[in-house]
């Protein structure tokens, strides 16, 4: 389904340099048709995050060794990862390390998929 986005509220501390709070959300012109392909989001149970559960990402993020980027909105699931693990494995030369802004999560060990 395609769809005009008509706002995006972006996180009002949003970092470029450091991905802190990146994220947004987008209000569509039109609502989606919710089928197999297309519905709600799932939103946890609990306002707690534990580590190695797995979340739902999505993004329209690098898809491919090369740096191309998605041209559809992707989703994937993947576990939440501990801030250390996350700053070994995406962080180690980043400035300013993982924040409190920042949620990780990724299957590091076989370098699939992550956010």
């Amino acid at each position: 389904q395609m769809r005009q986005v008509k706002n995006i509220a972006v996180h009002p501390h949003l970092d470029m340099l450091s991905y802190d709070s990146h994220t947004a959300l987008m209000q569509l012109g039109v609502l989606l048709e919710c089928n197999t392909a297309a519905g709600p989001v799932c939103l946890p149970n609990s306002t707690e995050i534990s580590f190695s559960s797995l979340c739902t990402v999505s993004g329209w993020g690098i898809i491919e060794e090369d740096g191309s980027r998605a041209r559809q909105l992707q989703q994937a699931q993947v576990p939440v990862l501990e801030n250390e693990i996350c700053e070994r494995n995406y962080y180690f030369s980043h400035r300013g390390g993982v924040t409190a802004g920042i949620l990780c999560a990724g299957f590091v060990s076989v370098g699939g998929q992550d956010s």
